[in-house]
Parts: structure tokens; sequence; C-alpha cells
């Protein structure tokens, strides 16, 4: 199982994980910061993570997430 599918079924964690990985005034991660003060590029890997178990939790198909919802299909004429 992913590290996505876990987050997905952990409602309280995914939100408190959207709302700490955010980006800072320089457009760095606010959360991730290594000991040395070396900040990730914003959206870090963790919030990418989290937007896809955000996307799979509203109904998106797992491993399909390319950071914007998918448009809807259309019904086949036939």
């Amino acid at each position: 199982m992913s590290l996505v599918a876990v987050l997905a079924e952990m409602p309280d964690l995914l939100e408190r994980t959207l709302s700490q990985h955010v980006p800072d005034d320089r457009g760095n991660c606010r959360e991730c910061r290594g000991p040395s003060g070396v900040t990730a590029t914003w959206p870090c890997l963790m919030r990418k993570v989290a937007a896809e178990a955000q996307d799979l939790r509203a109904g998106g198909l797992p491993g399909t997430y390319r950071g914007a919802r998918h448009r809807p299909l259309r019904a086949v004429a036939g």
C-alpha cells in the first residue's frame, strides 16, 4: 500500500499535512527544514503526496494524479 493511500484514509493527518506544508515568502516549504536550515522548494514532496491523497479521497484514481483535477468522462454516443 502506498503512502498516498494510507494518508487518504487518515483525514485528520491529511488536513494537518496540507495546512503545515505551505510556502514561505521565499517559495520554500515552511515545514521541510533540515537541521542546517536548508529548506525544500515548495511544493515539497510531502505536499505533493498529500495533494494526491486529497485527490484520491475525492474520487480520483490511484496513480493518475498530475496536479490538476481530472475532467469528467463524457458519455459515448452510440
